[in-house]
């Protein structure tokens, strides 16, 4: 698999585009792909001599050639569909694909379960075939950019794209048209890891691990282990498809029914529901301390990357939820990746959980494990811990 090109800062004098009838010649359709933030793919789309009539009638084989990476190109359909649907507004929205439509009449929005700046995800239910089902419902803002509906239209296709999975949050529909783009999504019950962490013994259904040293991890290490267990199966899914997450961490990770643990938001809109863990800059906001080193000082992003942010993940989990790299400041932190530094062991962290950790953390991607592997080595370290976790819960 390729890595993906370097993404571009985007120069304040892009041009901006509303319609596709406005992008016509090659230089056009490459000064678009840069104002999309899609700047390391303009050389294949000028070598293709692509311009404005090529992009209307792009096939599915040539753009994957273009783009062969899922979440890019996921990108780049959903501001396509958003030029086309401007151009044609009589028209059902090129994203609303028939099979996950919902009715809104049949969705019931209730609480508020979490909201960022332009975002909010809320509780709702789903009446379908005289069944009612729970599920957890993502809108914007009236606040939200064109930059935020992209994103969410993005998210949307990616998850389209990457199909089910038992560790990723499932996708049940979307209202994409009469009104607001709502993605909804299966309803995790048991919230997201991190807040679960954070609850430490008080977390229900869990057995607490006594031996434990109250300065260290107070629950089952099989538990814990297994956490990590199932964000690498998810995240091995999402590699095969050539999805980068971009924002791995315990705040995007949600506990379904019997704590499975399911990667959420691997769309491309990071920044809209959860504000707390990032930093502005000029490319945006960034979750620094679970970015990778060459995601920090050359803007790539690989799943390798994603490897580095399993990492800090894990780091996580063990710490029970605490923040990483706590009492410095981003740039201090930065300073010490590139000096070599990382971040240190938790407190009853077996060292062999800790030197896994240390190998997602190496400044070559290369020599980082993959997510198979790490699915592997943490399900070896699992059966070390079971006998003692099932005298436990006698």
């Amino acid at each position: 698999m390729s890595d993906i090109p370097m993404k571009v800062q985007r120069p304040d004098h892009v041009k901006s585009y509303r319609r596709l009838s406005e992008i016509q010649t090659v230089a056009d359709v490459t000064d678009w792909l840069r104002a999309c933030d899609l700047e390391g793919y303009s050389k294949a789309f000028r070598d293709q001599r692509v311009d404005g009539n090529s992009l209307r009638y792009l096939d599915d084989f040539t753009l994957n050639e273009l783009i062969p990476h899922a979440g890019p190109r996921a990108r780049f359909r959903g501001i396509l569909a958003e030029l086309r649907n401007q151009e044609e507004p009589q028209k059902t929205q090129v994203m609303a694909l028939n099979f996950w439509e919902i009715p809104r009449a049949s969705l019931k929005l209730g609480r508020r379960l979490g909201s960022g700046n332009f975002g909010q995800v809320r509780l709702g239910e789903l009446r379908q075939r005289g069944l009612t089902t729970t599920v957890a419902v993502k809108t914007l803002k009236d606040s939200a950019s064109d930059f935020d509906q992209r994103g969410l239209l993005g998210e949307l296709e990616i998850m389209v794209t990457v199909g089910r999975h038992d560790n990723l949050i499932s996708l049940v529909g979307a209202c994409t048209v009469d009104g607001p783009l709502c993605i909804v999504v299966e309803y995790a019950p048991n919230g997201c890891l991190k807040g679960w962490l954070k609850a430490g013994p008080n977390a229900e259904s869990v057995y607490r691990n006594q031996a434990a040293s109250k300065s260290g991890p107070q629950l089952p290490m099989e538990q814990l282990i297994q956490f990590g267990i199932d964000v690498a199966s998810g995240m091995s899914h999402l590699a095969a498809m050539q999805c980068i997450h971009r924002d791995l961490a315990a705040r995007n990770i949600l506990l379904g029914e019997n704590l499975v643990a399911k990667v959420s938001d691997f769309g491309l809109s990071r920044d809209i529901f959860e504000d707390n863990e990032y930093n502005r800059s000029t490319k945006g906001r960034l979750p620094l301390r679970w970015m990778a080193y060459e995601s920090l000082f050359y803007n790539v992003y690989t799943t390798q990357s994603d490897v580095w942010s399993f990492g800090v993940l894990l780091w996580e989990i063990m710490a029970m939820g605490k923040r990483p790299y706590e009492g410095i400041s981003g740039k201090e932190m930065m300073d010490m990746i590139e000096k070599g530094g990382r971040l240190e062991n938790p407190r009853g962290c077996p060292g062999e959980i800790y030197k896994l950790m240390t190998s997602c953390w190496m400044a070559l991607p290369e020599e980082r494990p993959t997510f198979p592997d790490l699915k592997a080595s943490l399900q070896r370290m699992s059966q070390d811990y079971q006998p003692y976790a099932s005298l436990l819960k006698q």
